[in-house]
């Protein structure tokens, strides 16, 4: 065993976690886009959405909570609010509230995040 062969497999845990909280992002946006799709208060989602992003940054750390603030915006911005394939969104409100839910995932993940996933920590 090599003297680096802990690092890389540090550094290979770390990219896991961070893939596992990207792809929760991803999957409860989708669900969140398929629940509210149609509603009154679907410009509302991606401020609600926001509890998520925290909750995953604080379990799987800083990057996966930014990456997965950047995935939801995406898929929010594709598939809730303007489904013809643009990410371009036309109503004022969902555009502001998607612009909130960005600034807030990615601060909370710097701010209040660890910089590696909470169940790793030693």
């Amino acid at each position: 065993m090599k003297w680096n062969d802990g690092f890389k497999h540090r550094s290979l845990l770390a990219l896991v976690d961070s893939l596992m909280g990207v792809s929760i992002c991803g999957f409860v946006a989708a669900v969140a886009t398929a629940v509210a799709r149609g509603h009154s208060w679907e410009a509302m989602v991606p401020l609600l959405f926001t509890g998520v992003l925290l909750l995953v940054s604080l379990i799987f750390g800083e990057r996966a909570g930014i990456l997965g603030t950047m995935l939801a915006a995406v898929i929010f911005a594709l598939f809730l609010y303007h489904p013809k394939g643009s990410i371009q969104v036309a109503d004022a409100a969902a555009r502001a509230n998607l612009a909130w839910m960005l600034l807030l995932g990615v601060s909370l993940s710097f701010f209040f995040a660890p910089g590696r996933a909470a169940f790793r920590r030693r």
